[in-house]
């Protein structure tokens, strides 16, 4: 896998070369985190409360299990900040007739097991899947989370990110986004597909200021910006993430 990681990302490296007297100068490598072709987007949520559940686990099982990967490609299916993403390695390709699916298994201290069938199709290249743990005992109804209001003006985000070690990298990133207004106590809600950077919605209204979120190998990075245009281009804090590629 690691060497399918290479070679894919090497056909997403741009070289950017900024204005200098010297060509080989300011040289920055745009690296493409969109390795995974078909990817699940898995968030757990106490079931009655909305909230993250603490030390919650998740394993996936199923005949194609060695070949479901973490989105940064590896196998460390870790819960940050109760999401992570999970997709299909280069050996499955999923078909009209054949589609590939594999089994997401959730624990928790003082919760039952929760598990879900992932699918993955032909025409579906994401997917969000919402797992919702019960508390062992409880009888309480699920609480349905409403969707997040839509607004007249869409923004545009342009995220890149940046690692603190390796300062000739930049980051377009491919990944899930979560967001919620700054200040609230309110769950994150999932917010969109980032594709190379870049995500359009009608879920931010002008005047707001909102925390994103997105998780990458099993780190979460995060970032706030208050909306008062229709566009903006954001960085992201992604540690020592270069390190994977």
């Amino acid at each position: 896998m690691k060497t399918y990681i290479k070679s894919s990302l090497l056909v997403f490296l741009l070289l950017s070369i900024l204005s200098c007297k010297k060509p080989t100068e300011n040289i920055k490598l745009v690296v493409d985190t969109d390795i995974l072709k078909y990817t699940a987007f898995i968030r757990v949520t106490d079931a009655t409360i909305g909230a993250i559940p603490t030390n919650a686990k998740i394993t996936v099982s199923g005949a194609v299990a060695d070949n479901i990967y973490e989105l940064s490609g590896k196998k460390n299916f870790n819960l940050v900040q109760g999401v992570v993403t999970i997709g299909l390695g280069p050996a499955l390709t999923p078909t009209v007739a054949n589609p590939v699916s594999c089994t997401a298994t959730i624990t928790a201290t003082g919760y039952t097991t929760a598990t879900r069938t992932i699918i993955f199709t032909a025409d579906k290249s994401q997917q969000v899947v919402n797992i919702q743990l019960n508390k062992i005992g409880s009888n309480s109804p699920p609480v349905i989370v409403p969707d997040p209001p839509v607004y007249t003006t869409p923004v545009t985000l342009t995220f890149k990110g940046k690692c603190s070690n390796r300062s000739d990298f930049e980051i377009r990133p491919s990944v899930y986004i979560m967001f919620r207004e700054t200040g609230s106590s309110s769950p994150y809600q999932y917010l969109g597909y980032m594709d190379k950077g870049v995500l359009t919605t009608t879920a931010l209204g002008q005047g707001k200021t909102y925390n994103f979120q997105t998780s990458f190998n099993g780190e979460d990075y995060s970032v706030t910006q208050k909306i008062e245009s229709s566009s903006y281009s954001l960085t992201l804090d992604m540690g020592n993430a270069c390190n994977n590629f």
